[in-house]
């Protein structure tokens, strides 16, 4: 079945939440923290001038509506709807391999077909984040919420690497690799208990951080290559001992 680029109908520029990502690329591969070190998350969407909240010391934003571009393959089954991982700021390219006839909307992050399809969507668009920076003095777990009048959302930080327990590794790394030729996979998106830590470099390598000793879920996606949830391949978990 040949591929085929679509044009969506309509867009509806109307907001679900916030989203917070704490990536490790901004903080020096780490996912936990010690007290008085700095955090940085990103926010995403950007640029709307929400109200910080912080249930222990405080937080600012750092930077303002930066642009990020991503690349997604939305699978559709015998569906209507599908949602991006982040909001729609403007679509660059969208192109359907599956069946069904095409007169899509996008309405925030989500994408609605006029009837139920099945088929795979990769789409290429355009979003934006903040950078919020976040420190706090005491070894605990930190609620930081954003808001505006339309908006809002929260996430917990963890600054208790070392102190409320020793059960923390330290710099977990992850290679990804090709499950048939073992070769290393860069730019795969990884996904720790459900939620975006970051891609893999050049090697195929990504830096978790320090971790609990615990069993984790895994998703792993990449252009080109069917999402680690849906193939038959036992990836789903990791242990850190």
């Amino acid at each position: 079945m040949a591929d085929k680029k679509i044009t969506f109908t309509a867009k509806d520029t109307g907001l679900a939440g916030f989203d917070f990502v704490l990536e490790p690329a901004e903080n020096n591969g780490r996912t936990i923290f010690a007290p008085n070190d700095r955090a940085r998350i990103k926010l995403y969407p950007g640029g709307q001038n929400p109200q910080l909240s912080v249930t222990s010391r405080q937080a600012k934003i750092f930077l303002k509506s930066l642009e990020q571009i991503m690349t997604e393959f939305i699978v559709f089954r015998d569906s209507e709807t599908a949602e991006t991982e982040y909001y729609i700021q403007e679509l660059i390219s969208a192109v359907w391999q599956g069946t069904g006839s095409l007169k899509p909307k996008i309405y925030g992050s989500r994408l609605v077909m006029p009837e139920a399809v099945t088929g795979v969507l990769k789409v290429n668009y355009k979003t934006s984040y903040d950078l919020i920076d976040l420190e706090c003095s005491a070894p605990t777990y930190v609620l930081l919420s954003a808001k505006t009048s339309g908006l809002t959302g929260d996430t917990v930080v963890d600054f208790t690497d070392g102190f409320l327990t020793g059960i923390y590794n330290k710099d977990v790394v992850m290679t990804v690799r090709d499950a048939c030729t073992k070769e290393t996979l860069s730019d795969a998106h990884v996904y720790i208990n459900g939620k975006y830590t970051g891609k893999s470099d050049t090697e195929g390598i990504i830096r978790l951080g320090s971790m609990k000793s615990a069993t984790y879920s895994l998703k792993i996606t990449k252009d080109g290559y069917q999402p680690t949830d849906e193939d038959t391949i036992s990836n789903d978990f990791f242990t850190v001992e």
